[in-house]
């Protein structure tokens, strides 16, 4: 199904998985349908709008960013996203950044929602929300809206598609390796749902490692790419350069100090890769000066896919 799907339909299909919430699918339809020029620039604004829904404000401002490249937006839309996305630098203590976005709305209507009042509130310190515009983003409110209306049958359509979609992804979870290790474990454990893998009781682990006597189930492949993590609530952020990688861990350099046993979500970014992969949870298993390994406990399928491609790939 997915190879015979359009940009038009899985930007279409993605509109209706983010109506209903089902923020991670989506995201994989809107990637997807932002490879067509035609889609790149509403796909990256709604891929950013799913990432801000699940608290992935750092993706969200990159999301961002690739819609604001793209030359298919009028004036006014172009201002929304400017907004949206000092917005979301503003909820990440980014000020400058936001200051800079308002300013940039400013310069070009002095009227937009309430640019001047948040321009005012950061320009004399002040840190935290203002009161939220209770004017709605008509743009692309409507055009789910006016979309759910003129194509009901598409949208009936795509709603039949989705749900066979995803017991496809979740018959081919039962076979993952994660699961298949734990089929002694108790019948009556919590299965995992198609887009998030669950996290392995974790053993405990020595502060450092001695790599010429560690043994892994899977080779990894040497790799120089970029990449950034943190830790829930930003207590641990950085960014490193990704080393061995393999679809279970990797290897990451940086300067950056981190403890072992931190659970991090990382963005990985392949250099042949329109998106970044995003890794849900990555748990810190060694530690060594300038380097530590992440074990990757909480990746969708897609991603691994993805990885496990690279990795094919890099050791050709």
């Amino acid at each position: 199904m997915d190879q015979q799907m359009s940009a038009s339909e899985r930007y279409q299909r993605g509109l209706v998985l983010k109506q209903v919430q089902m923020f991670y699918p989506a995201i994989d339809d809107f990637r997807k349908a932002a490879l067509d020029p035609e889609y790149a620039g509403r796909a990256h604004v709604q891929m950013a709008l799913c990432l801000k829904s699940v608290g992935r404000d750092e993706e969200a401002v990159m999301a961002f960013r690739q819609a604001l490249a793209s030359p298919t937006f009028s004036p006014e839309e172009h201002r929304q996203i400017l907004y949206l996305m000092g917005q979301t630098l503003e909820a990440l203590g980014r000020y400058a950044e936001s200051l800079e976005m308002y300013r940039r709305i400013r310069s070009e209507d002095s009227e937009f929602r309430d640019v001047t009042q948040r321009i005012q509130h950061l320009n004399s310190g002040g840190r935290g929300p203002l009161p939220q515009s209770h004017a709605p983003w008509q743009a692309w409110i409507e055009e789910v809206r006016t979309r759910g209306r003129q194509l009901k049958p598409h949208v009936v359509s795509f709603l039949e598609q989705t749900g066979q979609w995803l017991v496809e992804r979740t018959e081919s979870l039962k076979h993952h390796p994660l699961f298949e290790n734990n089929s002694s474990q108790s019948a009556h454990a919590v299965r995992p749902s198609a887009h998030q893998v669950v996290t392995p009781k974790r053993r405990s682990q020595p502060a450092s490692r001695d790599r010429t006597i560690e043994s892994r189930r899977h080779v990894r492949v040497p790799v120089r790419l970029r990449s950034h993590f943190s830790s829930k609530g930003r207590v641990v952020a950085g960014e490193g350069e990704l080393r061995d990688l393999s679809p279970w861990g990797c290897r990451m350099t940086s300067p950056v100090t981190v403890p072992v046993g931190a659970d991090l979500e990382c963005c990985i970014f392949p250099r042949d890769a329109a998106n970044p992969f995003i890794i849900d949870g990555a748990t810190v298993r060694w530690i060594s000066p300038r380097e530590f390994g992440l074990a990757f406990t909480n990746v969708r399928p897609g991603v691994q896919r993805q990885i496990a491609q690279l990795c094919r790939t890099q050791a050709a």
